[in-house]
């Protein structure tokens, strides 16, 4: 689901632009809640009217999977970074936030 979006290596973008994960901040934040925040809930007022809106994963994901890519994502994208601690209990508790 992510790469059709944020996969770089050609294919014409589908929804807007193709925002580079390598340039997100929010992977190399101390926390990992902002970009929990999305992957929960989407991001439907982008700040460019070109990236396009991102669907929420909330609904299709449950908390081991969402922790799994978080993760990667983590080791990806910023590797020079150490691993998100207590993830999987930050995501529980901002999923159940929504409640």
């Amino acid at each position: 689901a992510c790469a059709v979006c944020h996969d770089a290596r050609g294919g014409p973008p589908l929804f807007g632009s193709r925002p580079s994960l390598a340039l997100n901040s929010n992977l190399h934040s101390d926390s990992p809640d902002n970009v929990i925040q999305v992957l929960l809930h989407g991001i439907e007022d982008p700040a460019v009217n070109s990236l396009g809106n991102m669907p929420g994963f909330g609904a299709s994901m449950n908390n081991q999977q969402l922790e799994t890519l978080l993760s990667y994502l983590r080791v990806r994208f910023a590797p020079d970074k150490p691993a998100w601690a207590d993830l999987g209990k930050k995501i529980e508790t901002i999923r159940n936030m929504g409640h």
